[in-house]
């Protein structure tokens, strides 16, 4: 009987500790000053980004759909635009697998930039979903989900405060 119990235990325990990384979200807002038209021709023109991200060092534009960014940390991420939607003002993207984790400390991220009329200005919603760098159970220093939390928003908000002051940059 005892036998059957160490199984049992071994059998529902084996499982919950390998669970994985739990998913992580950044969903961020912004009012902008400029018009929703001119806010789109910043988000979708692909190395715009240098005029108003004060993270991105440089932009390589691969294709209309792919662009390199090195960011001022020396570390480079490739985005892969998966859907643009000009009418709705809206862009949904992913990092592609060669993107450094030196970067940004994840293992893949999807996100979403849209744009909306509010007032004489704009909206401007950034909504991210990535999983830690490291995936194994005890991740490494560095490469953790506070760590991928953490380097994700700070990405997120200096890009919306930039959006909205280009010059300042």
């Amino acid at each position: 009987m005892k036998i059957i119990y160490a199984i049992l235990l071994t059998a529902i325990a084996f499982p919950a500790a390998a669970h994985g990384p739990t998913p992580r979200k950044t969903d961020e807002t912004a009012l902008i000053k400029s018009p929703p038209a001119e806010v789109w021709k910043q988000l979708s023109e692909p190395c715009a980004i240098t005029s108003w991200h004060p993270d991105v060092a440089e932009c390589q534009e691969i294709s209309k759909t792919k662009r390199t960014l090195t960011l001022k940390n020396g570390g480079k991420i490739t985005e892969e635009i998966d859907e643009i939607l000009p009418a709705e003002y809206s862009i949904s993207y992913r990092l592609a697998s060669d993107s450094e984790i030196k970067a940004l400390p994840v293992s893949s991220l999807s996100g979403r930039l849209k744009v909306k009329a509010e007032g004489s200005g704009s909206q401007v919603i950034w909504a991210l979903r990535y999983y830690r760098a490291d995936t194994e159970n005890e991740p490494k220093e560095g490469q953790d989900d506070e760590s991928a939390q953490s380097a994700v928003d700070s990405y997120v908000k200096a890009g919306l405060a930039g959006l909205d002051n280009p010059a300042k940059k």
